[in-house]
């Protein structure tokens, strides 16, 4: 049975995605994300982020100024984390991630410039 257009993709994707798996800076991000849940007052300190950054979140959509302790511990417990070493790896790492998605993503998108460019119809 031949596969259509679409499984072709799919199964390409799906080899792109095991071919991602396999690369250092994936290796680095699941590593730094391992050592972050590992570290009980980093993992806390993120959690109280995040609530904080939700409240600061529903003051602004409501359209009413924060209240001034509510950024200062925001600012306080950011502060804090960015000077752990596990968080700057974590950083790190996602930001290499970042860059080969990004790569991943513009090689797609030559590949949809080329394929709409190319005068030849291939048969579905």
């Amino acid at each position: 049975m031949e596969m259509s257009d679409r499984d072709r993709i799919f199964e390409r994707a799906s080899e792109v995605g095991r071919l991602i798996s396999q690369t250092a800076e994936y290796s680095y991000l699941r590593s730094a994300m391992r050592d972050i849940d590992g570290d009980e007052e980093a993992r806390t300190r993120l959690d109280s982020i995040r609530e904080l950054q939700e409240k600061l979140i529903g003051f602004l959509e409501r359209e009413e100024e924060p209240p001034e302790d509510l950024r200062s511990e925001l600012g306080r417990l950011s502060e804090e984390m960015q000077t752990s070493m596990r968080y700057q790896s974590l950083i790190s790492a996602q930001a290499n991630f970042d860059k080969l998605m990004e790569r991943v993503h513009q090689s797609i998108a030559e590949g949809v410039k080329t394929g709409e460019q190319s005068r030849i119809i291939l048969p579905t």
